[in-house]
């Protein structure tokens, strides 16, 4: 079931619909955000003040979220052992590359995003956490399809959709087949403008603990491709301290 139409999610986007209004809704505002009956609505919210996760302006009748639910989340993501163990990898990748750092992982039929140590530089590629990105068009998505075994992979192609995202996305079975196979010998899995156009991506793979992960890095094309070997060489050496086991 989509993440969007499931009524368990509906909590979960309500806060989502929070961060990106940014400001106290009413009841009627929160049903047109969510698209969701009043009625329903209604029972939301209130089951939310019961919990102490959102309070209400009586002189307004707007709503909006205490900070518990962003003590609950700094204690969960403070908890996280593969996050805690990749963020000074990839904080320091991000300072040496002066580009945005990426860690990702497969689930499913896609990747997610685990982790986004951003660029400081004004003109940047944004992510956040959480975000799902496809196998196909992104770099991290190419190499946990070319990290996987044959019949993985196989499986994996075979339900893909293969649909244009962008006019370089590589559409044709074959082609993908072999980016990956010339991809997993170098051990460095590239994308330029095939998922985001404009953005070039480089990812390589850290296996810990058993678990294929990808770090990837991603900028601008002009500035990527400037800089290109000079990424790939921090790349393949951060992934080659990271790789083991968890210390």
């Amino acid at each position: 079931m989509n993440f969007a139409d499931a009524s368990s999610t509906r909590a979960v986007r309500l806060f989502e619909a929070f961060a990106s209004v940014g400001a106290p809704q009413s009841l009627s505002e929160i049903s047109d955000l969510l698209n969701t009956p009043l009625s329903t609505c209604h029972g939301l919210v209130r089951a939310l003040q019961n919990g102490g996760y959102l309070y209400s302006n009586a002189a307004s009748r707007r709503h909006y979220p205490t900070r518990r639910l962003l003590q609950i989340a700094e204690t969960i993501a403070g908890n996280d052992p593969v996050v805690t163990y990749f963020d000074p990898h990839m904080a320091d990748l991000r300072d040496l590359t002066a580009e945005t750092v990426i860690l990702g992982a497969l689930q499913k039929d896609s990747v997610v995003y685990l982790s986004v140590a951003e660029s400081p530089s004004t003109i940047r590629y944004s992510a956040r956490p959480g975000d799902i990105k496809p196998l196909y068009s992104s770099a991290l998505g190419k190499l946990m399809l070319g990290e996987a075994s044959p019949r993985q992979r196989a499986a994996l192609i075979a339900g893909l959709s293969l649909e244009a995202i962008t006019e370089n996305t590589l559409t044709d079975a074959d082609t993908l087949r072999d980016d990956l196979e010339e991809a997993r010998g170098r051990g460095l899995y590239v994308t330029c403008g095939e998922n985001v156009s404009e953005v070039m991506a480089i990812a390589a793979p850290a296996r810990i603990a058993g678990e294929t992960y990808g770090v990837a890095v991603a900028g601008p094309i002009a500035r990527m491709q400037g800089k290109r070997d000079e990424i790939e060489q921090a790349l393949l050496a951060a992934c080659a301290r990271i790789g083991g086991d968890f210390r």
